[in-house]
């Protein structure tokens, strides 16, 4: 019988939950790097055994991807090249995300970093080059800061039926996708019109920074992006302004958000969103409230809203999670899914606690333990 894990992500310390296949009981592990902040990990099947990779980020000793082949006893700290040109006045303040390759390509793994930029490894992670056209993209002098990073590259996405087909997404600078392996990007995410008016309000405010003949929306960010794998023409996005969904590989987007609709969502922002791996096809997303006064936070009950028919409609769930009376936020990777029969949804929180739903989240149930600020959730089985 696999195992499943769950590897958190802190802004302490990663972690690993570990169960069966049938997820009613769960250890945890001891810290892993303590004292270093995880924003996103991941596991990569392509070699002879499990290799995790971690972004890890410190105050004195700086960013670094950690690699580790003993399921996280140890951590291997090389990062040769990992860094901008010196003439490029850009120097890496934290690294968000990091994904392995194509199945195609063993040794390659990917990592997008702040301020915003993408590098590639073609030996596990030990040594690294810039992606050159996106790092040096002619919309680079638009980009944007978000409190937190400079234009962080969040998302990275790798079609699994071609390697040469990749996605990025930067918060402050927009959404691109090239389909020659890096060497050309286009942006897509300015087609992504958001249909609320309180959405239309926050996109008119920044509009007098956008160059001519661009959405505002586009200079603006997506949260968090993702690929369905079981339609991979499909991507979701949780953006500033909204949910939405492409059915045509980001070409054209849907604004899926509804609020103010009886099915709809509550607010139109948020961070995390996650998609099932098999039927029943869904997706989830945790609203935050925004307001004038920058809240983002759930407002007193923790809730994973849920869309079974492509963003027609949602529900909340919020058997078992924790309200009322309770103000926490929810990370952009701080969401997934593990692609079992009966697939188990995980979600993780700002106050540290980790639920599971082993049912598409009909129930959840907490997680032993409190972590320090939950950062990301990435689940694997093996």
């Amino acid at each position: 019988m696999s195992a499943v894990r769950l590897l958190i992500g802190t802004k302490k310390a990663a972690f690993i939950y570990s169960s069966d296949e049938r997820r009613e009981t769960w250890e945890l592990s001891e810290p892993m790097m303590p004292g270093w902040s995880i924003s996103h990990m991941s596991t990569d099947f392509r070699d002879d055994r499990p290799r995790l990779y971690a972004t890890a980020n410190h105050p004195v000793w700086g960013p670094s991807v950690i690699k580790s082949t003993d399921g996280g006893k140890s951590w291997e700290q090389r990062n040769e090249g990992l860094g901008f040109s010196k003439d490029s006045g850009l120097a890496i303040t934290s690294i968000w995300n990091v994904v392995p390759g194509h199945e195609s390509e063993p040794g390659v793994v990917y990592a997008g970093t702040a301020p915003g930029g993408l590098f590639r490894s073609e030996d596990w992670g030990m040594s690294w080059s810039g992606v050159d056209a996106i790092n040096n993209h002619q919309s680079r002098e638009f980009w944007q800061a978000i409190p937190g990073g400079a234009s962080p590259v969040h998302s990275i996405i790798i079609d699994p039926r071609d390697a040469n087909h990749l996605y990025i997404s930067s918060s402050g600078g927009g959404s691109y996708v090239t389909l020659d392996g890096g060497e050309r990007w286009t942006m897509f995410s300015h087609h992504a019109i958001a249909q609320t008016e309180e959405a239309r309000v926050f996109i008119s405010q920044i509009s007098a920074n956008v160059p001519p003949g661009w959405d505002p929306a586009s200079i603006s960010d997506f949260h968090h992006m993702e690929m369905d794998l079981k339609q991979p023409n499909r991507l979701w996005a949780q953006a500033h302004w909204g949910v939405f969904r492409s059915d045509d590989e980001g070409r054209t987007w849907d604004d899926v958000t509804h609020m103010n609709e009886p099915d709809g969502l509550p607010s139109f922002h948020g961070f995390p969103i996650a998609v099932t791996k098999r039927a029943p096809d869904a997706a989830f997303v945790v609203p935050l409230e925004m307001g004038t006064d920058n809240l983002r936070l759930c407002p007193g009950q923790f809730t994973v809203y849920r869309t079974r028919n492509a963003g027609a409609s949602w529900e909340p769930l919020t058997n078992g999670l924790p309200g009322p009376d309770d103000y926490q936020s929810c990370y952009r990777e701080s969401m997934d899914t593990d692609g079992l029969d009966s697939e188990g949804v995980y979600v993780g929180t700002s106050n540290g606690q980790v639920y599971a739903s082993r049912d598409g989240g009909e129930r959840w149930d907490r997680l032993p333990g409190t972590l320090p600020p939950v950062l990301s959730i990435t689940c694997a089985v093996y």
